[in-house]
C-alpha cells in the first residue's frame, strides 16, 4: 500500500480497496479521457474498458495528455492502455478501437461506471441510451474553449435530453485548451468518486469557467 500513502489523508483504506475492485469504462480518450484515465490509475483503479476509434493527430498535441510526437497515427485506446500500464503494471483493460453505438452492449458489459469523454452531442445521446438500456450510471463531461460542464446521468434521472434538447449536431467548435481539459476531467473524476463511495449526489449541471475561475450549478 506504499503506493497510496498520500491518498490516505483523504481516502480510507476501505475506499482504496473499493477503487481497486471497481471497473471504469472511459468512452473517448482524447482531451478529457486522457486526464480522466490518468487520475483514476493514480488513485488506484485497476480495471478499465478503454473505448476510442480514433488515432492521434498533430492537432491533439496542444491539449491531449496521451498525445506525443512519437505516437502520432497510433490508436488512442491502445496508447491509453500502454500509458496506464506504465504507471501501474497491474492495470487490466478491455481495449476497443471501434465506434461505440446504441447496441454496443459488449463494450460496457461488466463496467461499474461509465465516463463520457466524447466530443459530439450525437455520440453522447447514443451513449446515454446504451447506459439506460444496461442500467449504468454515466458521468458526463464536455468542453469548449475556456468552458466545461459536468453532470451525472442515472436510471432515475437521465439528463442528456434536458441538457441538449433536440440538438443532435454540435455548433462550430471554439477549440479546446489544455487547462480546460484538466479541470473538467478532474471534476468528472471527483463526481465519479462520490458515486463509487456512495456519497449523496445532487441532480445538477455544473458549469466551469476556467478563464474567470468560476463555477455555477444548475439543478436539473
Amino acid at each position: 500500500m506504499e503506493r497510496y500513502l498520500r491518498n490516505f489523508t483523504s481516502i480510507s483504506k476501505e475506499q482504496q480497496e473499493i477503487l481497486a475492485n471497481s471497473t471504469i469504462a472511459i468512452v473517448g480518450l482524447g482531451g478529457l479521457g486522457g486526464y480522466v484515465m490518468e487520475n483514476f490509475v493514480r488513485l488506484g483503479v485497476l480495471n478499465f474498458h478503454l473505448i476510442d476509434m480514433d488515432v492521434f493527430e498533430a492537432s491533439n498535441l496542444n491539449r491531449q495528455l496521451l498525445s506525443t510526437e512519437q505516437n502520432l497515427g497510433k490508436l488512442k485506446a491502445e496508447a491509453a492502455y500502454e500509458r496506464a500500464r506504465s504507471i501501474d503494471s497491474r492495470v487490466n483493460a478491455k481495449v476497443f478501437s471501434t465506434r461505440l453505438h446504441r447496441n454496443s452492449l459488449g463494450m460496457l458489459e461488466g463496467a461499474d461506471l461509465v465516463i463520457d469523454c466524447l466530443d459530439s452531442i450525437g455520440g453522447r445521446l447514443e451513449l446515454e441510451g446504451l447506459c439506460d438500456k444496461m442500467d449504468l450510471v454515466l458521468v458526463h463531461g464536455a468542453i469548449r474553449g475556456y468552458y466545461g460542464q459536468v453532470s451525472i446521468s442515472t436510471k432515475d434521472n437521465r439528463v442528456y435530453k434536458k441538457i441538449y434538447g433536440d440538438c443532435v449536431k454540435d455548433e462550430e467548435s471554439l477549440g479546446n485548451l489544455p487547462m480546460t481539459c484538466m479541470v473538467t476531467a478532474s471534476f468528472q473524476v471527483n463526481l465519479a468518486l462520490k458515486y463509487i463511495f456512495r456519497e449523496e449526489l445532487k441532480s445538477e449541471l455544473i458549469f466551469i469557467d476556467v478563464k474567470e475561475m468560476e463555477v455555477e450549478r444548475l439543478s436539473i
